[in-house]
């Protein structure tokens, strides 16, 4: 499984596992090394040295606790019985790290794994606003989930850490630096692309075709999976608003229904909770 690692949070020590599909992670402190030493000294620039002795081990520049400050178990088995569980999810996950220690967010927050874009659905906002404005929160990661039909080693994981060399993982988690977990499940999560658009032309009597698939964010075809598409219109009839795809394709009619010649409406297809993946013009002539 691959772990994207972004760098929004300060310095801790994580240490992430996979063991089957149970997914273990822990947070531990940090001390530069510069502040570590002996502690009957001063530092030059003013204090004493942090105690050495109390270092467990040390990765790259920084000292690490022994102790654990958070620490958590998942069953990624049991997560696709959660209510929130869909195609193109992103499970959130919450620490007392950073902001979320500075303020005392209650401890509970730190149990619970919300689906981003079940939360986000109405409002439409990106998930920093949503964690700034609404939950006055920032996570530390989250569990990217393609389809429901994914098998774990198509998940990804994402992580707010510091730096690369706090991290410890398990032989089969590749850890890959990025530059926001935004940007993370943007390149990574799946979309539904319409074929032959961005337009497409229908007579005010007719009916037309729409056609649609399943494609990785940088246009490359996705045909070993399916799932529910959703359809919406500006205006006119769609057929079928929720369709299954096959081989990671599908399609509807589409009909003018109360349209005039000159008159458009614009089609947006997408999932259940990420709508309008791709939109689609279509013209009465």
């Amino acid at each position: 499984m691959k772990l994207f690692i972004g760098n929004k949070n300060p310095p801790f020590a994580l240490d992430v596992a996979l063991d089957g599909s149970v997914l273990s992670f822990s947070v531990r402190s940090v001390m530069q090394q510069e502040f570590v030493g002996d502690p009957s000294k001063l530092h030059a620039n003013g204090g004493k040295f942090f105690d050495q002795a109390l270092i467990a081990e040390w990765r790259g520049g920084f000292g690490v606790f022994g102790d654990p400050i958070y620490q958590r178990t998942l069953d990624l088995e049991i997560l696709r019985q959660h209510a929130e569980f869909s195609d193109h999810a992103s499970f959130m996950l919450y620490a007392p790290v950073g902001v979320m220690e500075r303020y005392g967010t209650p401890s509970g927050v730190f149990q619970q794994t919300p689906n981003l874009y079940v939360a986000t659905l109405g409002s439409k906002m990106d998930a920093q606003a949503y964690h700034a404005s609404v939950l006055q929160t920032h996570p530390i990661g989250h569990i990217l989930v393609p389809f429901r039909s994914s098998p774990f080693e198509d998940w990804t994981l994402g992580f707010n850490v510091f730096s690369p060399e706090l991290i410890k993982a398990s032989h089969n988690i590749e850890v890959i630096p990025a530059i926001t977990l935004a940007l993370v499940r943007e390149e990574t999560l799946p979309v539904v692309r319409f074929v032959g658009g961005p337009s497409l032309n229908v007579v005010s009597n007719g009916e037309v075709s729409i056609n649609f698939k399943f494609e990785t964010p940088d246009g490359e075809p996705i045909e070993e999976r399916d799932a529910e598409v959703y359809l919406e219109s500006t205006a006119g009839y769609l057929v079928a608003r929720r369709v299954r795809t096959a081989g990671g394709a599908g399609s509807t009619s589409f009909r003018p229904d109360g349209m005039a010649a000159g008159d458009s409406a614009k089609i947006k297809v997408g999932f259940k909770y990420f709508s309008g993946t791709d939109d689609l013009m279509v013209n009465v002539l």
